[in-house]
């Protein structure tokens, strides 16, 4: 063990390990909307674990310790079999749920997705490689869907990465900094019940934001929300009285009523608050802003507010599993749209890159 500790390239090997999470905690502290942030969480992550069994084996003679010994392996096996039990438990739960949520609220194509998703994963996994096999074997032909499947496969692993990306630094990024105090909490709107009544859904976000309010003493509630064709009140005016209803002073909160999509609920929200002069004094003096959505969409709805170049954190209420995993998937092909033009220009590098390697070694 001694040896391990004594060798003059541990101390380099120690100070690798810390990048990652030290990189993810600069990320997390001064912009959190990226998927960096997901990078360098899972970085981190492994670089943690890495970092302990190293510590370990150079400071702690495992095999004088049987019963240390014995934890630390059972410990490394489980984190294993999660390792290698998620893509399984990912495939199980997205089928499942899509198939409650279609019985619970109808087959249409919107909820139609993360069931679309399992199904793909699963046909990626069994029928893709055997249909690869059999089409790419046929002559002249075959090797033209040899390069085909090439490209389709190469974006479907960069589609992957980002999307685990995109998830994890959703989630992360909702993590609340407890040092920090907002003057402003914005909570987004959605549809009414009837036109005039906020739907439970609605209704888990205002609680939410009622719940921020309650945390930051002396700041106030932007409703955000404008009146659709089928609406006989703005969803902001219905926001409000149903906060008004859970004890929130009419006098902390004000209502934004023209947006009809989220950019628009950011950039108006955003607007209203500096015409307020409210943008940057009391207790949030660096100008943040909280975002309060429902889990699946606040990480988008963050990634607008920093196009819209007004800093914010954000917070989400919670949703349903089976719900939220279909919604999610929408929000990935909302985030794509929103990113359109890297993931074009990605698209273009793995188009050249196929062609290359499939030219080098057909011609």
């Amino acid at each position: 063990m001694d040896t391990l500790t004594a060798d003059p390239l541990y101390p380099l090997l120690m100070a690798l390990l810390c990048v990652a999470p030290v990189a993810f905690a600069i990320v997390r502290v001064r912009e959190e909307r990226t998927l960096w942030l997901g990078f360098w969480a899972l970085a981190g992550a492994a670089s943690l674990v890495v970092l302990v069994e190293v510590l370990l084996v150079g400071y702690l003679p495992l095999g004088d310790h049987p019963l240390a010994q014995t934890a630390n392996l059972v410990v490394l096996g489980i984190l294993l079999v999660m390792l290698l039990a998620f893509p399984v438990v990912l495939v199980v739960t997205l089928i499942v749920t899509g198939v409650r949520l279609i019985r619970r609220e109808g087959v249409r194509p919107a909820n139609l997705l993360s069931l679309g998703l399992g199904v793909a994963m699963v046909a990626y996994v069994l029928v893709w490689p055997l249909l690869r096999g059999r089409l790419t074997g046929l002559p002249v032909l075959g090797s033209v869907l040899d390069l085909l499947f090439g490209i389709a496969s190469s974006l479907i692993g960069v589609a992957g990465v980002a999307f685990t990306l995109y998830t994890v630094s959703g989630l992360v990024a909702q993590v609340p900094h407890p040092l920090r105090r907002y003057r402003y909490v914005v909570a987004l709107g959605s549809g009414l019940i009837d036109g005039r009544r906020v739907t439970p859904l609605l209704a888990h976000r205002v609680d939410r934001a009622i719940w921020a309010w309650r945390r930051n003493p002396g700041s106030t509630i932007v409703m955000s929300g404008g009146q659709g064709p089928d609406e006989a009140v703005s969803e902001a005016s219905a926001m409000r009285d149903y906060a008004i209803g859970q004890g929130v002073p009419a006098e902390a909160i004000v209502c934004e009523e023209r947006s009809r999509n989220t950019r628009e609920n950011v950039r108006f929200s955003h607007d209203l608050i500096r015409a307020n002069g409210g943008e940057g004094r009391g207790p949030a003096k660096d100008g943040r802003i909280l975002v309060v959505s429902d889990d699946y969409h606040v990480f988008r709805a963050l990634l607008l507010t920093r196009e819209a170049g007004f800093r914010a954190d954000g917070i989400g209420s919670h949703v349903r599993l089976y719900f939220s995993l279909n919604a999610l998937v929408r929000e990935w092909v909302a985030y794509v749209v929103l990113r359109k033009r890297a993931f074009t220009a990605i698209t273009v590098v793995v188009l050249v890159l196929n062609v290359l390697l499939w030219a080098a070694m057909h011609l």
